[in-house]
């Protein structure tokens, strides 16, 4: 649905495409009135699947973190630190891709 669904590398990035897409994001966001209310629903009805999200998100940023320390004690090169980096990154913008999705009833892609 949105030009942040196209994974490859060489894919140019459009940086006007990238903000009208973040712009579709953040209106189908700002849709409903009630949205803490909407949200508990939504959550209670999906609970194995929030559950899951969260315990998926914390599992990326404790490596996260961890990529970090192995960076600051120098036990990995800025190469190897960019390319893990990246990866793990990218898995949490899918992730909470995944929650606002869940959370809108929607399948943006990340």
């Amino acid at each position: 649905m949105t030009g942040l669904s196209e994974k490859s590398p060489q894919k140019e990035r459009n940086p006007e495409k990238i903000k009208r897409s973040l712009d579709e994001v953040v209106h189908l966001l700002n849709q409903e009135s009630d949205s803490s209310q909407s949200w508990g629903e939504t959550m209670s009805e999906n609970r194995v699947a929030w559950e899951d999200l969260k315990k998926r998100i914390q599992e990326r940023q404790r490596a996260l973190k961890a990529l970090v320390r192995e960076k600051k004690a120098g036990t990995i090169s800025t190469e190897e630190f960019e390319k893990r980096y990246k990866i793990i990154q990218d898995e949490l913008t899918e992730l909470e891709f995944k929650v606002y999705n869940l959370r809108l009833g929607t399948s943006i892609k990340a």
